[in-house]
């Protein structure tokens, strides 16, 4: 029954895991339609799009550090109904504005799990190759559910209003809840790991500024004291955040694996990767839609 329980812990968290990255991409293909439904600006689409992954990355150090210190259980049960909630209101957002700060609820919630999936799977697969094959398929779903968030999200529209591609999640996680609260073993918090708030303060700050300048450098009329304003902010930030981890005994990111060349090859090759799928796909998907006039299905497709 044990070995049963702990392969259907493991379709449980990749399932969550799915969601947490497939609504990184998914909203390629229905950004024509919603912007077009909300009358949202061209930053605002630019935002719709990037605060969610934006609050994502500066807050994952610190979540992993908190779902250390509270117990993995306690994180991911936590996430799931903030997850579902912004999810709603995404759905159903009234305007760009809500629908912008639906995706950073839906950040946070998508942050609080997402460490603890990881840790839940090393737990609970205890033998060394099954935990091995375990974090393989875990790696497999992270992985293949950015690039299938177009095609899901095309599939959606083709049928139904944009907000399907957020409304989906809230079933799932229903479904999801008294699983994980029956199956997935308790375990203890580590009450002496620090979590380090400021430093993902400084973090997630220093990514806005530099993000924001980015954004504003591309604007028609861009204002260069905003832009070097909000570049220079950024990277001090970043830079604050570089001393403190460093000085720090319990790093959230350990800066010293970086030289290891193989690990930073291997870091920096990830990134590019993923900075090329990604802008791929949404340069192609607004591409097909707004100028060949393509419907959502057949761009995914």
């Amino acid at each position: 029954m044990y070995v049963f329980n702990r392969w259907l812990i493991l379709a449980i968290v990749t399932c969550t895991l799915f969601l947490i990255i497939i609504d990184m991409t998914v909203l390629y293909t229905a950004l024509p339609r919603l912007t077009q439904a909300l009358d949202a600006t061209a930053t605002q689409k630019l935002w719709i799009v990037n605060a969610y992954p934006l609050v994502v990355a500066g807050l994952l150090p610190g979540a992993g550090m908190l779902s250390d210190r509270l117990g993995h259980k306690l994180m991911f049960m936590s996430g799931l109904p903030v997850f579902a909630l912004a999810s709603l209101c995404a759905a159903f957002s009234p305007g760009a504005e809500w629908l912008i700060a639906s995706r950073v609820l839906l950040a946070v919630g998508a942050t609080m799990m997402m460490p603890a999936t990881l840790a839940i799977v090393r737990q609970v697969f205890t033998d060394e190759r099954e935990r091995a094959l375990a974090i393989g398929i875990w790696a497999a779903v992270a992985s293949s559910a950015a690039a299938l968030g177009p095609v899901f999200g095309g599939a959606l529209l083709e049928y139904f209003w944009w907000g399907s591609v957020f409304l989906i999640n809230v079933p799932v996680v229903l479904a999801v809840l008294p699983c994980a609260w029956a199956l997935i073993p308790r375990g203890e918090g580590n009450p002496d790991r620090p979590c380090d708030i400021l430093g993902s303060l400084l973090v997630m700050s220093g990514l806005v500024g530099v993000i924001y300048a980015l954004k504003e450098m591309s604007a028609v009329q861009a204002s260069l004291p905003v832009v070097v304003g909000s570049a220079a902010t950024g990277v001090w930030l970043l830079a604050l955040f570089v001393k403190r981890q460093r000085r720090s005994p319990q790093p959230m990111i350990d800066f010293s694996l970086f030289r290891n060349r193989q690990f930073s090859s291997g870091v920096a090759v990830a990134i590019v990767s993923m900075i090329a799928l990604t802008g791929l796909e949404l340069a192609l998907t607004q591409r097909f839609q707004l100028v060949l006039g393509l419907s959502p299905l057949i761009v995914s497709a």
